[in-house]
């Protein structure tokens, strides 16, 4: 089974937008995943955030579904998912979530 970014995007950007301070910003993203060549997909979710934030904003945190970048670029971003996506290697969609799931957060 080969599976596909469908669509990425945050509710807290506009299309294409980036943020105020994009090196130094938390940004919840979600990419819709699904089988290549079919309809539908599923929604995983994860953070954006760069050193600069976590600098600023010292809390203790976990760190699975983050993606730690020097300054946000959405290029960027859809080509660590698009790499992530392409190692999954699996026989059904749960096997694939179950995968995806080691780097994001899963609906």
């Amino acid at each position: 089974m080969v599976i596909e970014l469908k669509s990425l995007f945050s509710l807290q950007l506009a299309k294409d937008e980036a943020p105020k301070s994009p090196d130094c910003c938390l940004v919840c993203v979600m990419a819709d995943i699904g089988v290549k060549g079919k309809e539908g997909s599923d929604q995983f979710n994860f953070y954006v955030v760069t050193p600069k934030y976590l600098l600023n904003n010292s809390e203790v945190r976990w760190g699975r579904g983050y993606l730690l970048m020097p300054e946000f670029s959405w290029e960027t971003i859809k080509k660590m998912v698009e790499n992530i996506t392409s190692t999954v290697c699996a026989d059904n969609w749960e096997e694939a979530a179950e995968q995806l799931c080691k780097y994001f957060e899963w609906e």
